[in-house]
């Protein structure tokens, strides 16, 4: 299994080189962290983009978006009842 890191890094590369559009999904049981992949990505890709604050209202904003919907389960105490899905666009 790659890092998270390494994944961010070669979709980001991609973007840049290549000028191809990229996706990444994270996907797993309850509690097994996609959460908080999802914000070590976008922490890692703001780190690389230097475009602090937007990155910055996105990770702000995901608590927010997640006290919608979100219920205790066996598994997790804060699981939540949708899917998510976040697009970045990338300025050159």
């Amino acid at each position: 299994m790659r890092h998270l890191f390494a994944i961010a890094n070669v979709a980001y590369s991609k973007v840049l080189d290549a000028k191809h559009n990229q996706c990444i999904v994270i996907s797993g049981e309850s509690g097994s962290g996609k959460t908080e992949a999802t914000k070590l990505i976008l922490r890692y890709l703001a780190a690389v983009s230097q475009k602090r604050s937007t990155a910055q209202q996105i990770l702000e904003a995901t608590p927010l978006l997640e006290s919608f919907g979100n219920a205790k389960t066996v598994r997790n105490d804060n699981s939540s009842r949708f899917g998510k899905f976040v697009e970045i666009f990338l300025e050159e």
